[in-house]
């Protein structure tokens, strides 16, 4: 028994497909645009460095005072091979530079902030890749940031972040800082003080 045709299709056309296909392409663009102005990728990698950084300044931090305690001195030397000599073996190896933001590395400053150790790192690349600010700026601003929910990641380019003894003022044992180089051009350091 077949039943007549009453006018009602089942299924779609080919045309509301292709209008549907086309207004879900115009709206996830809408939306992808709208998402990588909301989403910045470059500072977000930015931010993974600052981490990394931090981490890296924690793990030296640990390995100065199993050095202090095994040695019962401080370490001498400033490159930090003391951490990973083979007579201490504390660490098995420095932790290695973060090449998007410096040419050198870890350093340790036997008196630095009040006359304390420190480990510094020099942020001295310059780069200038998110918008007109240097990334050495930002940089800064981040890892202040971090650790000090106050101060807004807003700077302009060569800031100054204040001289080491402002800056440990102001945050502490853990925070980055400016030197004057003349000119008005800045290095920034980040400093963990002992």
């Amino acid at each position: 028994m077949s039943y007549p045709y009453n006018g009602k299709r089942k299924g779609i056309s080919l045309v509301e497909m292709t209008i549907a296909v086309i207004l879900f392409g115009v709206l996830s663009t809408i939306a992808m645009l709208y998402y990588k102005s909301l989403f910045n990728i470059d500072l977000t990698a930015k931010k993974a460095r600052v981490a990394a950084l931090m981490d890296q300044a924690y793990q030296l931090s640990g390995a100065y005072d199993v050095f202090v305690a095994q040695q019962g001195v401080s370490p001498s030397l400033s490159d930090l091979t003391d951490f990973n000599a083979s007579n201490v073996l504390i660490l098995r190896s420095l932790p290695r530079d973060i090449r998007e933001m410096t040419t050198t590395g870890w350093e340790l400053n036997i008196t630095s902030a009040n006359g304390r150790p420190a480990f510094q790192f020099p942020i001295d690349l310059n780069g200038t890749s998110y918008q007109s600010l240097k990334d050495d700026d930002l940089y800064c601003a981040i890892f202040n940031h971090e650790l000090n929910n106050s101060v807004e990641l807003n700077v302009t380019n060569n800031t100054n972040f204040g001289d080491m003894n402002a800056s440990y003022a102001l945050y502490g044992d853990e925070f980055c800082f400016s030197e004057d180089t003349g000119g008005g051009i800045y290095k920034h350091w980040v400093m963990i003080v002992k």
